[in-house]
């Protein structure tokens, strides 16, 4: 059987900042810190490497314990489902096109079993696929909440996956993002990559990385599921 590992944010939808909207009134609710712009690029990161990152930026990462931590999510979490709420009802979640297609495509066919790999925590992924209507296309993934670095994320969500599949031996996995980190982790973790230049990243960026696939969008679907059913790691 296959994976198929899919990031959230500019590969299966825009959300027109509302994670990161959350994250900042979190940031000013628990360490009093006023985030007004972007000070550091979230894209393919990890929840708690953001977090830290700009607590480095406004020196104040020796702020950074388990209790602050801990602090700093849950208050997150809490705006994010406001936030989300927010988009929802005025329209600002944009579902990517070809999104619901592929994964309504992978859902029916035997041989893929679909799920996350994402920076978001765990339950911040929950609440964004909720609010976006396509929670029911996953079982399974690799968090933020299990680890700031990319590829042991990545790792964990391959190996989640075998085990619901398992005693069927895995014949391999994707990785299906729109950064240049999903790339480059999705390759240190073993799977192959699919690049979509959906978001901020255009394709000749994206192309630099070296993906096995690169697209402009995830429709038309044909493409992606034809090279998903046929490649097999090196």
């Amino acid at each position: 059987m296959r994976l198929a590992l899919f990031d959230i944010d500019g590969t299966l939808i825009l959300t027109h900042g509302a994670g990161m909207r959350a994250f900042h009134r979190a940031f000013q609710e628990v360490f009093d810190i006023i985030v007004d712009r972007e000070v550091i690029r979230p894209d393919g990161k990890t929840d708690p490497l953001i977090a830290k990152e700009i607590l480095s930026y406004f020196g104040k990462e020796n702020c950074w314990n388990e209790q602050s931590r801990d602090q700093l999510f849950a208050t997150y979490l809490t705006f994010l489902r406001q936030e989300m709420r927010w988009a929802r009802e005025n329209d600002s979640i944009h579902i990517l096109p070809g999104v619901r297609e592929l994964l309504a495509g992978l859902s029916t066919e035997p041989e893929f079993l679909v799920g996350l790999v994402t920076g978001n925590l765990e339950e911040g992924a929950r609440i964004k696929l909720e609010y976006a209507g396509l929670s029911q296309y996953f079982r399974f993934g690799g968090y933020g909440s299990d680890s700031e670095d990319r590829t042991t994320v990545t790792r964990m969500g391959i190996r989640r996956g075998a085990d619901l599949i398992a005693p069927s031996p895995l014949e391999a996995a994707f990785v299906i993002g729109d950064t240049p980190l999903d790339i480059v982790h999705g390759h240190a973790a073993g799977a192959g990559v699919i690049a979509v230049a959906s978001a901020r990243y255009s394709a000749e960026h994206l192309q630099s990385c070296h993906p096995d696939l690169l697209v402009p969008a995830l429709t038309p679907i044909e493409p992606v599921l034809s090279f998903m059913r046929s490649w097999l790691p090196a």
